[in-house]
């Protein structure tokens, strides 16, 4: 059986005296789409965001693809946790709301991540970035700015930005259309 992609073990994550994840454990298979269903406020996004390093755990640990991505704050050992750096490119996050930049066109906005987090050259994030919107059918609207799209429109949009985020490696992502069908049934 192959390794978990993800594997959260006993998080604990805490805002002051608020325990927001209280020895929370999961595991989500290579290939697999995981779902994460609760209230409003009962910290899904949370967890989402301490496995994307966005958020520093209290106890317990993240390993991502077998590295130990995060350990907690209170029980580290030296040597337990990698730098953000080390992951950055390996983990993405699509956040519920569009949030697109109204100043960047739709191209820019889907390339953004590839240029300033992988380094990735203008012409190469184009290039990726024309491929996921003609995915979508939207390639007409690359020279778009936010405002001038549908709420479809902007949501087909930005399920394009996380791929063209991770599009070289492991990633935590809506997006995914391949995962999005298997999940549909």
């Amino acid at each position: 059986m192959a390794q978990p992609l993800v594997v959260a073990e006993n998080v604990v994550k805490r805002y002051g005296d608020d325990t927001v994840l209280d020895g929370v454990s999961l595991s989500v298979p290579t290939g697999h789409a995981t779902v994460v269903i609760g209230p409003s406020g009962s910290g899904k996004s949370t967890l989402l965001r301490c496995i994307a390093r966005l958020e520093p755990i209290q106890r317990g640990r993240i390993l991502i693809d077998g590295t130990l991505a995060s350990a907690g704050t209170e029980t580290r050992n030296d040597g337990d946790d990698v730098s953000r750096r080390d992951l950055s490119h390996e983990v993405g996050m699509v956040f519920q709301s569009y949030n697109l930049f109204p100043h960047l066109k739709v191209i820019d906005n889907i390339t953004l991540a590839p240029r300033r987090v992988r380094g990735m050259s203008r012409s190469d994030a184009d290039a990726l970035g024309m491929s996921l919107l003609k995915r979508v059918g939207l390639e007409d609207k690359r020279d778009v700015h936010p405002a001038r799209l549908s709420g479809g429109q902007q949501q087909r949009r930005r399920d394009r930005e996380s791929p063209c985020h991770a599009a070289e490696g492991h990633a935590l992502r809506r997006g995914d259309v391949r995962a999005r069908s298997r999940a549909r049934g």
